[in-house]
């Protein structure tokens, strides 16, 4: 088989390395602590499966609208607002089959040839290669003091004429590290200022303890909806254990 240039110049995703390699150690009788892919241990919700099965028994499995059918939008719209505090019309929420797609179709759909995107490290490692599949730029900044906290000043100095969006992920794979609320303030305030996209991967948001919450970038924006630079993806498969499942 002959393989493109662009898909030769794809890496390896280095979780999915991880996973074989302790499958192996373990099938070896090896003990191994592994923390490679991010799979919470939490249930999945009874409902849910009762619900899927149903579906199944029933035979209800045909087409649905590629944008979600309108029950689950309903709902999305509901957790947005108890969760973000803002209200969204249902033409401005996506159901895609995993956040991980989410996020490529935002890239897919903004980024144009040499597009730069900004990725504060630590980072989740599949976004670098993401942006490389819609020939974009991946550029990753980490923090001068060494430490898993991103800074503003870093990013500014990074920003270019070419830079179209920022990713953040918070809290952070792989550190866990929530970013404070001047931080989120301050980036979000930036983008919309310089006009830049900001993606925040919010599919850790609601893991987080000690009676702490992660800082929403729509409650740090003064913009409508459809006016702000914030694009929020969200997903099931972590705050409720639903790894294995795809929405479809």
């Amino acid at each position: 088989m002959s393989i493109s240039t662009l898909a030769r110049s794809i890496a390896e995703s280095p979780t999915l390395r991880l996973n074989e390699e302790a499958r192996l150690l373990r099938e070896k009788g090896l003990p191994v602590t592994h923390l490679g892919a991010g799979e919470p241990k939490n249930k999945t919700p009874i409902a849910a499966i009762l619900s899927s099965a149903a579906k199944l028994v029933n035979g209800d499995v045909k087409y649905v609208p590629t944008d979600g059918i309108p029950s689950l939008k309903k709902a999305i719209i509901r957790y947005t607002e108890e969760n973000y505090g803002r209200a969204v019309p249902p033409e401005n929420v996506i159901v895609s089959s995993g956040a991980k797609q989410a996020v490529y179709n935002v890239l897919f759909s903004i980024l144009n040839p040499q597009d730069e995107v900004i990725i504060p490290a630590p980072y989740w490692v599949s976004y670098p290669e993401m942006v490389k599949m819609v020939y974009g730029m991946p550029v990753t900044v980490a923090p001068e003091d060494g430490g898993y906290h991103p800074r503003m000043a870093d990013i500014q100095r990074a920003v270019s004429p070419a830079t179209k969006a920022i990713i953040i992920n918070s809290p952070n794979n792989p550190s866990g590290v929530m970013y404070s609320e001047a931080f989120v303030a301050e980036i979000v305030e930036f983008c919309e200022r310089k006009g830049i996209y900001l993606i925040t991967d919010d599919i850790y948001h609601k893991l987080v303890f000690d009676g702490k919450r992660a800082p929403s970038a729509y409650a740090n924006s003064g913009r409508d909806v459809d006016e702000s630079r914030v694009i929020v993806i969200n997903g099931i498969s972590k705050l409720y254990g639903m790894t294995g499942f795809r929405i479809g």
